[in-house]
């Protein structure tokens, strides 16, 4: 099953990234879940697709196999995420809810601002977990959807943080 990468404030369930301006917690949204910190040594990262594979782009596979060549360097890292919860969409799918830290939020929505109509992936170490299309810039937070079930969610989830929701 594709990944998905979506703002947790979308509704559409579809291969794109948006910003919202409402808060998180208002009734009605996504829900948030508790959230903690990533470990220190899990590298998440977000970069560009380079359509172009030029010299300097990194190359990873998706879970389909297909490599994808990165931009480099990374408009969002681990150092960026303050915290990270397993959720639920609108349908009540399983996510992934990433909160940034309010340090990072002004240049994630320049990033993000500069990116609109671009595919962008989202990895954990080596693996692309999600390819998607900014469709309107974020800065605060994104939701990781489209995920395989319950057990991925909770899998990725102690990947990334070491523990348990």
């Amino acid at each position: 099953m594709r990944r998905t990468l979506l703002i947790a404030m979308m509704l559409a369930a579809s291969v794109v990234l948006a910003g919202c301006a409402q808060s998180p917690h208002a009734p009605g949204h996504a829900d948030q879940g508790v959230g903690a910190a990533p470990l220190p040594h899990v590298r998440l990262l977000m970069r560009e697709v380079d359509e172009q594979a030029a010299p300097g782009s990194t190359h990873l596979k998706d879970r389909d196999g297909a490599t994808l060549a990165l931009r480099e360097p990374p408009f969002v890292s681990t150092a960026d995420v303050a915290s990270v919860a397993v959720g639920e969409d609108y349908e009540g799918q399983p996510v992934l809810n990433l909160k940034m830290t309010k340090a990072a939020a002004p240049r994630i929505l320049a990033a993000t601002e500069a990116r609109i109509g671009r595919r962008v992936a989202f990895t954990v170490g080596d693996r692309v977990m999600t390819v998607a299309t900014i469709r309107g810039p974020f800065g605060e937070a994104m939701q990781v959807s489209g995920l395989e079930g319950a057990a991925d969610a909770q899998r990725i989830y102690t990947e990334i943080t070491g523990g348990t929701q």
